[in-house]
């Protein structure tokens, strides 16, 4: 059995890899993805992915027909140019993420026995109180939708057998000759003769598609700008669910081996765009690159830096930051070496460990973070102990290290804060952590224990040795073999490099790293 899913995308780069990586998760061979003439990175992102996953993918061509009928046209598209090829095609969106509570897609059909079309119903999800859209997969960010009765959750979306295929004229189904059954293998029963909305209060017996059609305010407001005037009608599902707080009242639950194979995949998406990176660094020419380095540089303008002396009452009532510089820190840990490894404390004294792939606080050696800190260098990077993925809550990216800017505060402490959103790590008495912070405070600082880097797991010392050896983008391209080391060490050395030479990596890669690896 060969499965693959249709969607017509718009301005989605910012999500496309993560629906790429639950759908290839439930176990999708291959994904036919029309852009419908985006404006953000949305093909960029398409064709670096294309070297990792089975990807099929035409741009359409710009016309001002309404959208549903430009989404038939493409789907008709798909059918005949692939429907020969796979068993069964899915036609979803980019905001439908299909739920089979752990059966793997092809277990899940087979189960059915001869039926030609399944129907999904609708599990719609609103905005779970976010104003601004939170970072990460909307699967873990989102953990609240409507019940059943919820009338937007009767509306369905089809995967059917293309072989049996009659006519394909309406975006929510197709007519197909043999059973129509709905998930949980029932005749469905529609509203009206085009079907798309069935007539009963809807099932989510055997599988459900979640609809994030209303992820938060900021998306709503977006989507707004691009809005038809034919859905702005109040009735429309995306303003009801959007204002109706009752779809985002109900706890979903999902199934771990989801959430297991789905970090898997955006590891394997990470490992695709560090070579990538490599790739691109590799064949860029040295004067093109320097001429953009030259174009980034910060223009040569006064810096006005106050120096004063700060009082004990401006610290006590968080006016003042702690550090006005990153980078220079652990200086008197510093001798003939070039690189430190430490273990850290949060402000209560506790050691941050790895635990069960999660960052944590504990007393256990062996789980201890090990830190490793390149001399003079403005970041540090957090290794579990044997050199596996640590995972930061609020963090969403997929990176084995995590590596995070490093701040020497007056009373040597030292913070954290992510390299792109510039939040700080802290930690509460509880042990619970985030990295949300706009300016470190007390719960925000830690302190070193510095230790042997020999003493280390070999991957942590490899990784030091491969992170000493890069410094800019051209020792970047002179060292493309990481040898045992996982493929994204080169974010952690990418992240790593100054201003001036990230950015023009990013401006290489022309928008696809996102928020899940940098």
């Amino acid at each position: 059995m060969k499965t693959a899913i249709c969607l017509v995308v718009k301005n989605e780069a910012v999500e496309l890899p993560y629906w790429i990586a639950w759908h290839s998760s439930l176990g999708f061979d291959s994904f036919i993805i029309y852009n419908d003439f985006s404006d953000d990175k949305t093909e960029e992102v398409i064709l670096s992915l294309k070297k990792g996953f089975d990807i099929r993918y035409k741009r359409n061509h710009v016309n001002r027909d309404r959208h549903d009928i430009r989404q038939i046209r493409a789907y008709n598209d798909a059918l005949t140019c692939y429907g020969q090829e796979f068993d069964w095609i899915a036609f979803f969106d980019a905001d439908e993420y299909l739920d089979l509570y752990g059966k793997n897609i092809k277990s899940y059909l087979m189960g059915l026995g001869d039926v030609s079309l399944v129907a999904f119903n609708w599990c719609c999800v609103g905005t779970n109180g976010h104003v601004s859209r939170p970072e990460g997969a909307p699967f873990l960010n989102y953990i609240k939708h409507s019940d059943e009765t919820k009338f937007w959750n009767r509306h369905t979306k089809v995967m059917f057998r293309p072989d049996r295929l009659e006519k394909m004229y309406h975006v929510h189904n197709a007519n197909v000759s043999g059973r129509n059954v709905n998930s949980a293998g029932q005749d469905v029963i529609w509203e009206g003769p085009h079907g798309g909305l069935t007539r009963e209060q809807p099932t989510w017996e055997g599988g459900r598609l979640f609809h994030y059609q209303s992820r938060s305010l900021e998306h709503y407001v977006n989507r707004d700008r691009n809005l038809e005037d034919v859905r702005r009608n109040e009735n429309d599902p995306l303003h009801q669910v959007t204002k109706d707080t009752e779809y985002s009242s109900v706890e979903r639950d999902i199934d771990p081996n989801y959430v297991k194979f789905f970090r898997k995949n955006m590891e394997y998406i990470v490992s695709v765009q560090s070579e990538n990176i490599l790739q691109t660094i590799n064949k860029t020419q040295i004067g093109f690159a320097s001429a953009l380095e030259d174009f980034f540089s910060p223009k040569a303008v006064e810096i006005f830096n106050p120096v004063y002396e700060i009082h004990e009452h401006e610290i006590r009532e968080q006016w003042v930051s702690l550090h006005d510089s990153p980078g220079n820190a652990l200086s008197e840990h510093f001798s003939d070496n070039e690189i430190l490894a430490f273990n850290v404390k949060n402000h209560f004294d506790e050691y941050l460990v790895c635990r069960d792939g999660q960052l944590a606080v504990g007393t256990e050696e062996d789980l201890r973070i090990v830190a490793l800190y390149r001399k003079g260098s403005d970041y540090v990077h957090l290794f579990s102990p044997r050199g596996e993925e640590v995972n930061v809550k609020d963090d969403p990216r997929y990176v084995t290290a995590k590596t995070y800017k490093i701040w020497e505060n007056r009373d040597k402490t030292l913070s954290f804060s992510h390299p792109r959103t510039g939040r700080y790590m802290g930690f509460t008495p509880d042990g619970d952590h985030n990295v949300r912070k706009i300016r470190a405070l007390e719960w925000e600082n830690f302190s070193s224990k510095v230790i042997e880097l020999e003493s280390c797991h070999p991957l942590i010392r490899a990784a030091a040795n491969y992170l000493l050896s890069v410094k800019d983008i051209y020792s970047l391209s002179k060292h493309p073999n990481v040898g045992n080391l996982k493929k994204d060490i080169v974010i952690n050395a990418v992240t790593e490099l100054d201003d001036v030479s990230k950015k023009t990596v990013l401006f290489l890669m022309d928008g696809v790293l996102g928020e899940y690896i940098i």
